[in-house]
């Protein structure tokens, strides 16, 4: 019994790939992609300014503290 399940489950996923393999002949109606480019980041230009929300912290100022 359990030999027949086993090739029936095999007849049937044999069945499942090749109709799958088959399916994918027809025409290819998909737009060419256009060429891969490659962004490279300009050479000498200085990083953008940090985003600090903390504000200016000096060494004198001690607001807040004890």
């Amino acid at each position: 019994m359990f030999d027949l399940k086993r090739k029936l489950v095999a007849v049937v996923i044999g069945g499942f790939v090749s109709a799958g393999a088959f399916a994918q002949k027809k025409g290819d109606d998909r737009p060419p992609k256009p060429p891969n480019t490659v962004v490279v980041a300009p050479k000498n230009e200085k990083p953008p300014p940090s985003n600090n929300n903390q504000g200016d912290k000096k060494s004198g100022d001690k607001k807040g503290k004890n």
